[in-house]
């Protein structure tokens, strides 16, 4: 998350100076501990076997119900960009709900860029943030920071709102990175290259897809791709393993763009549908910016 630390540090130093009483006009009181401890997921195994359609529409609208059931996933992401000889590296490990209308997850992110290294932890529950970096303290302390699209609209921080919603998003895009639905999106809005073939992964039989998207096809529905639209990338490859229960095992997106940057991004899930906790820090741990 490249520059996050700094990002969040600058939000504190210039939102200090703003008045914020916590009240009805900020909502920016911290919220007191909480956790997503139920309703469990369904374990994969205890999941009925499925037929893999072979069409892209089909076959994420299966995948899409299956995530549901499941209920929730262990992932990794390591994402590696390139260009001339910059390499900048981000891993992500998190737990994930699934099967809930809200996201909700608990993330580490490592930074291996030479410019920007550090580690950022966040907790996503209910449409709020919590996040610290490097273990840090926010305030005296305090170690997590709390930001919500709440507070980034209370008028008293309108001078930082645009600095606020930037690092809601940057986090927001780690969110979706990690869930199914950038692959997924992806996948629906692209179209296979060959047939898909059958192979073995991590002791699991899955069938590999193989394809490409074009980066048009995806407006609005990824910040990370419009972006890279807007420089010239035409298209996106990919390739996506799904086991017989209907749960993707794994999934890389590989990208060049005109100007010669060079991006992977691969995502592994792990351990579908088994008990996990998802829990906010204790209040007294939590700052809040302007308060």
């Amino acid at each position: 998350m490249r520059c996050l630390a700094a990002a969040v540090a600058l939000a504190l130093a210039l939102a200090g100076t703003a008045a914020c009483s916590g009240d009805e006009k900020g909502g920016a009181t911290p919220r007191q501990s909480q956790s997503q401890a139920t309703p469990q997921g369904t374990p994969a195994a205890r999941l009925a076997d499925v037929t893999l359609p072979d069409q892209p529409g089909p076959l994420v609208d299966l995948i899409t119900r299956q995530v549901r059931a499941a209920g929730t996933v262990r992932a990794e992401n390591a994402s590696t960009t390139a260009e001339g000889a910059k390499k900048a590296e981000e891993k992500i490990s998190a737990q994930l709900r699934t099967g809930t209308r809200t996201p909700s997850a608990q993330m580490t992110i490592v930074s291996q860029d030479p410019a920007d290294q550090g580690t950022t932890e966040a907790v996503v529950l209910d449409g709020t943030i919590y996040t610290r970096v490097d273990g840090e303290e926010q305030a005296p302390g305090k170690p997590w920071v709390r930001l919500s699209r709440k507070d980034a609209a209370n008028p008293e921080l309108a001078p930082f709102a645009k600095l606020l919603t930037g690092l809601l998003d940057e986090i927001d895009g780690a969110l979706a990175q990690m869930s199914t639905d950038t692959g997924l999106a992806l996948v629906r809005n692209g179209a296979f290259k060959g047939a898909p073939a059958d192979e073995s992964f991590e002791g699991a039989r899955v069938r590999r897809y193989t394809g490409t998207t074009e980066t048009a096809k995806l407006a609005g529905s990824d910040r990370a791709f419009d972006a890279l639209s807007k420089v010239g990338m035409k298209e996106v490859a990919w390739v996506l393993w799904v086991d017989g229960k209907g749960l993707p095992r794994k999934f890389q997106a590989d990208y060049t763009t005109p100007q010669g940057m060079k991006g992977t991004h691969t995502v592994t899930y792990r351990r579908w549908g088994e008990p996990l906790i998802i829990q906010a820090p204790p209040a007294g741990k939590v700052h809040t910016i302007g308060a």
